[in-house]
């Protein structure tokens, strides 16, 4: 069920309405209800994952929870010797690594199995074929990837880590921890909630309020524009163009670069944007997961402003453990004797960040070209981090520092490289596809012909439409810097909003894209 399609809708009201009938101490129940058959929709039989998940976490929660408790109990006895309090704590600590690495290794194991098993397979079955010269090749699982197990299994696992290192208490009722996991309007593609910041909001069965249904739709129909105008039409022109890579003119490969970034991040920040919107229907609080990265001034900059949460799971929990463990603080003392103070303590920070982003790639799917994506980020942000000081003199001879110019060039700069860093998502065929369409799109540049980008699939009002559309979506994003569109528009005299409103709703009704089977601009579009 598309959060962008009438059925959709129809389930959210429904949910609202009996959300808001029963008892507030009940409503939470309403929502796991509904999540479920949402889930059960989605997945079918498939939802043996998520219960698999939900449990696990549950259980081992307690059992954490019960080992606190028997140690508290001990230490409160008299007479107990400080040495005996000691061995006690770590004794506990020791329990509590064990149960929490079980539910990694247990739940991880789930999703490496069924999201790389086959990527792994196939590996073993080239090394085998290239390097031992051996025709006996292991057969693929064919797996069946469930809806939304990267980001239930990431949410359930930060929050077992919490517990671990003692950051909250467990939550005791098991319905609320399986209405924490498989919350339906965040389990598509997040963002991946804190149980701290989620659990506030998420259980406590909020009264109707007028300003939250206005905001809440507000955010909905924001999402849908991005998604619906902007998203779905450049999508068909960057999937022909894509098609015939090989054929095609440099310049036409450059638009669908382009596009491809303005498609991935309004589809991507529109569904976010449709999530935050539909809880905020139900007085829920989703944390922000996009911060208008394409503002951002270098590639760091850009990740701290893209995809948040996930960017957050994975600077605590892998980043931070990777750098404060023994193993790395005893290499840091190395590095530093061997390769000097400044130089030394960075290469423990390094390693980390290579695990970050080798993890982030193949986090994005179970391919070569999403890993070698992430390692050139990592590469990237590398060599910025390694050439401040020339870039720093570079600016100082240029004498742009600090000024609108050098910052626009930044910000320019950064788009550049993460579009075409992007072609390695989009390119399904591989790293040759890759460097192909990056290479020819650079080389190739003439102006492009109106009737080919038709014959691509936009069409002199569908690119109209688009770009439009686009520099909209930039507009609104420049003004966000100076705080909340919405806030402002809710201040805004009453003629002003109603006026604004009704052109977003039009905006989506009349210029969306809905796909093959049904053209909205069929009834009024056309004319125009």
């Amino acid at each position: 069920m598309s959060y962008a399609s009438l059925a959709f809708a129809g389930f959210v009201a429904l949910a609202l309405v009996l959300y808001y009938i029963v008892p507030a101490r009940f409503r939470y129940v309403i929502l796991l209800i509904f999540s479920y058959v949402f889930y059960v929709m989605a997945c079918n039989k498939y939802v043996i994952y998520i219960i698999v998940t939900t449990v696990s976490t549950y259980f081992i929660a307690r059992l954490m929870e019960r080992s606190d408790v028997s140690l508290k109990a001990a230490l409160s006895k008299e007479g107990i010797e400080k040495e005996a309090k000691k061995a006690l704590k770590k004794q506990n600590k020791s329990h509590k690594k064990t149960l929490l690495t079980f539910a990694l290794i247990f739940n991880f194991g789930i999703l490496a199995v069924l999201k790389y098993g086959d990527f792994v397979i196939a590996n073993i079955n080239l090394v085998k074929l290239n390097v031992f010269h051996s025709t006996s090749f292991l057969g693929f699982i064919n797996p069946v990837l469930p809806l939304g197990i990267s980001f239930y299994t990431f949410q359930s696992m930060g929050y077992l880590i919490d517990l671990y290192y003692g950051k909250y208490e467990c939550e005791k009722n098991f319905l609320k921890t399986a209405l924490y996991v498989s919350y339906f309007p965040q389990i598509i593609q997040g963002p991946i909630s804190r149980f701290n910041d989620l659990s506030k909001t998420l259980f406590s069965g909020a009264s109707f309020n007028s300003l939250n249904m206005k905001y809440g739709l507000y955010r909905i129909f924001w999402g849908l524009f991005k998604k619906l105008v902007v998203a779905d039409r450049v999508a068909v022109y960057v999937t022909n163009t894509i098609d015939r890579y090989q054929e095609l003119r440099g310049v036409y490969l450059l638009i669908a670069v382009f596009f491809y970034s303005m498609q991935i991040y309004g589809d991507f920040s529109g569904g976010i944007d449709i999530t935050i919107g539909v809880s905020q229907l139900f007085g829920v609080k989703v944390t922000e997961n996009f911060d208008r990265p394409f503002f951002s001034k270098s590639v760091s900059e850009y990740w701290n402003r893209w995809h948040m949460t996930l960017g957050t799971w994975f600077r605590d929990y892998i980043f931070y453990p990777i750098t404060v463990s023994k193993s790395m603080i005893d290499l840091g003392k190395k590095c530093r004797k061997l390769l000097g103070e400044a130089l030394g303590k960075r290469v423990p920070i390094y390693i980390a960040m290579f695990t970050v982003w080798f993890t982030t790639g193949l986090w994005h799917g179970a391919q070569w070209r999403y890993i070698i994506w992430g390692l050139l980020n990592f590469v990237i942000i590398l060599i910025s981090t390694e050439c401040e000081g020339v870039f720093g003199r570079i600016n100082g001879f240029l004498k742009w520092e600090g000024t609108f110019i050098q910052r626009l060039f930044r910000v320019v700069r950064t788009f550049l490289i993460m579009s075409f860093l992007r072609v390695f998502d989009l390119s399904s065929a591989g790293i040759s596809q890759a460097l192909f369409v990056i290479r020819k799109s650079l080389t190739d540049i003439s102006l492009p012909a109106l009737d080919m980008m038709t014959e691509l699939g936009l069409d002199e009002k569908e690119l109209k439409a688009a770009v439009i559309g686009i520099v909209i979506m930039f507009v609104f994003d420049l003004i966000q810097r100076r705080g909340s569109v919405t806030d402002r528009l809710m201040r805004a005299p009453l003629m002003v909003r109603w006026s604004l409103t009704a052109a977003l709703v039009i905006a989506v009704v009349i210029f969306g894209s809905y796909g093959p089977g049904y053209d909205s601009r069929a009834f009024i579009y056309l004319q125009f």
